[in-house]
């Protein structure tokens, strides 16, 4: 995050910049990217699409969109756009003790079967630009204090989201993102990948045995370690043959596999296609997009 954070915050657990300030070549939001921390982005003024993990979403003036840790993401606007960006790690926001679960609370926040792009009424965009912009003033003032203001703002921002969200529908939180366990392993495995990938020692790290991690895991979320670490193989997979050019036997061996034959057989089974297959419908989508 250091680079993000010039003038605002040190060591860098939270930044707020307005999205007008990004458009330069150390903040470039037009090429694929992705980010060790979560990211709300709030799109006063603008429109056109924006990309997350393999997925196009249209957004326009009062649209807000999130990102979590490892999402591979890029922006396509068209003229002029306004708006603010706001990033926090978890570890910055789990220092309050008012709401620790709250981040388990929030779907967007992790992609899946909620779209991580929200657009408001009118009356929700109000609020959420009212709350955007004393949060750019208070991030900004190095006053004392200032750490809980910009996680007090942050909480309204995110508690807002879920009410406006849950107004349109229920929706069902998955169980990695609220059980605790489940999104400690989470968060570890994309802190970790791909130089970590045996499930002994995640369960180390979580102080738990292998078999515990296992059958908590497969119990809460219908997945061992082993499948969700296998499912976040694929997904990287995905997102290296989309936006890369690196040849496959590179990226197996980027993923760890020491036979690309070994990853050619491990990508058709899990994806249905060769990894060549998917590169070539997957950039096709792009340049029709």
């Amino acid at each position: 995050m250091s680079a993000y954070t010039r003038g605002l915050r040190k060591p860098g657990l939270f930044h707020v910049i307005r999205f007008e300030d990004a458009h330069s070549d150390r903040l470039n939001r037009f090429v694929p990217h992705r980010h060790d921390f979560f990211e709300i982005i709030w799109l006063r003024t603008g429109s056109g699409q924006v990309r997350s993990d393999l997925q196009n979403y249209a957004v326009n003036s009062g649209t807000l969109f999130f990102t979590s840790p490892g999402q591979v993401h890029a922006w396509e606007l068209k003229g002029n756009s306004a708006g603010e960006i706001a990033s926090f790690t978890e570890e910055f926001f789990a220092v309050s003790s008012d709401h620790p679960g709250l981040l388990g609370k929030l779907p967007f926040l992790y992609g899946g079967p909620v779209p991580p792009v929200l657009h408001l009424t009118p009356v929700e965009a109000r609020r959420v630009d009212r709350v955007f912009r004393q949060l750019h003033t208070e991030a900004a003032a190095p006053l004392v204090g200032r750490d809980d203001l910009v996680r007090a703002y942050l909480t309204i921002l995110l508690t807002l989201t879920r009410q406006f969200l849950e107004a349109r529908g229920p929706v069902t939180t998955p169980a990695a993102t609220t059980d605790l366990l489940s999104r400690r392993f989470r968060l570890l495995l994309e802190e970790n990948f791909p130089q970590l990938l045996d499930v002994g020692d995640f369960a180390k790290l979580l102080h738990v045995s292998r078999t515990h991690l296992n059958d908590h895991l497969r119990r809460e979320t219908g997945r061992s370690a082993g499948e969700l670490i296998q499912d976040r193989m694929l997904l990287e997979a995905k997102r290296l043959l989309t936006h890369t050019s690196l040849p496959v036997a590179q990226i197996a061996y980027r993923l760890d596999f020491q036979d690309p034959s070994y990853f050619g057989r491990f990508f058709r089974r899990s994806a249905g296609q060769t990894p060549g297959e998917f590169r070539d419908r997957a950039q096709t989508d792009l340049i029709a997009s």
